[in-house]
């Protein structure tokens, strides 16, 4: 009886042990397959693998008017160790040649400057490099778009030193609690900013963000932009918000989606917010509205930066240069005041 038992006893511990040897060869396989699919690059990497363009990414943003990228290079599988580049400015789908240059890989890893970017900057929204790649003597070749450059740090060639106007625009601390007609005298009494003959002012407190617009004849509406996480890229991205303001209320737009082929790159705009979210308030002397930050996806703290930039039927209300609806790196920065 007991031998009975102990035969039981490993058929069951046999069972066990399979079950763990299967499951364990599944693990393994798949962890074999995983760096697979996490290094697979829909551009800048070639089929086979021999090259890989590592840096710049696709929508990524510059800071320097110099072009370098780092490639990864398996040298034993080209021939003759050549790579060749040409980087295109492209807008829509016409492009322009900026340079090229061919070089030769003589290492695993290599980082190649390219050349400089004339004839102003910052290249962003719909305007944007493109830069190919080929090996001579083989079908292997790749592309890296679309590559933006802004918010210069003034490291860079003379003829291209930019970056947004300083300093701030302060957005004035409210009393938390306090209601909304007392929000509108507060912000609509202050000099505000006065750009374009358009006058506006923001505020803020516990509660959410505020914006001020005093409408015109000329100027009936506005639209503020915030680059909530102060990325100053060269693209908008899903955390840029917009948000109109009309002679009826307000609304919040952002980019939803966006692409790029051979007719340029494509913005599809969506709405955020609902009359919750973005609070609107019509007085005589102006319009008032309240973005709320959990909608806003931020934690309000003082001092705390932000991109911001005003637009009103394509006129410019902020001191920015080259302010650009789609380049929020030419956006200028609101700053919540103590």
């Amino acid at each position: 009886m007991f031998k009975a038992y102990e035969r039981v006893c490993f058929m069951m511990i046999s069972a066990k042990l399979k079950a763990v040897i299967t499951v364990t060869a599944a693990v393994t396989a798949f962890l074999l397959a995983l760096p697979v699919c996490l290094f697979a690059q829909p551009q800048g990497v070639d089929d086979g693998g021999y090259v890989a363009v590592t840096a710049p990414a696709p929508w990524s943003t510059l800071r320097s008017d110099s072009v370098t990228v780092s490639v990864q290079v398996d040298t034993l599988q080209l021939p003759g160790g050549g790579i060749d580049f040409k980087v295109y400015r492209r807008s829509g789908s016409r492009s322009s040649l900026l340079f090229s240059k061919s070089v030769r890989a003589d290492a695993a890893a290599i980082d190649v400057f390219l050349g400089r970017v004339k004839g102003g900057t910052p290249v962003g929204g719909s305007d944007f490099l493109s830069i190919e790649w080929s090996v001579p003597g083989t079908e292997l070749k790749g592309v890296v778009e679309p590559v933006g450059i802004a918010f210069l740090n003034g490291s860079v060639s003379a003829e291209n030193r930019w970056g947004p106007a300083v300093p701030y625009l302060g957005a004035v601390r409210l009393k938390d609690g306090i209601g909304a007609e007392s929000v509108l005298e507060s912000l609509g009494n202050l000099k505000g900013a006065d750009v374009s003959g358009v006058n506006f002012s923001v505020g803020w407190n516990a509660s959410g963000l505020f914006l001020y617009f005093a409408p015109t004849a000329a100027v009936p509406e506005a639209e503020f932009a915030l680059d909530l996480k102060y990325g100053a890229n060269a693209f908008p991205a899903w955390a840029d918000r917009y948000v109109t303001v009309t002679a009826d209320g307000a609304y919040g737009l952002r980019v939803s989606n966006r692409s790029v082929d051979s007719a340029g790159i494509k913005f599809e705009e969506a709405g955020w917010g609902d009359s919750r979210s973005i609070e609107s308030i019509k007085s005589e002397s102006g319009r008032l509205v309240r973005l709320d930050w959990s909608e806003l996806g931020v934690l309000p703290f003082e001092g705390r930066n932000m991109g911001f930039a005003a637009f009103a039927k394509n006129k410019k209300l902020t001191v920015s240069a080259k302010l650009n609806r789609l380049v929020p790196g030419t956006w200028g920065g609101l700053s919540l005041a103590k």
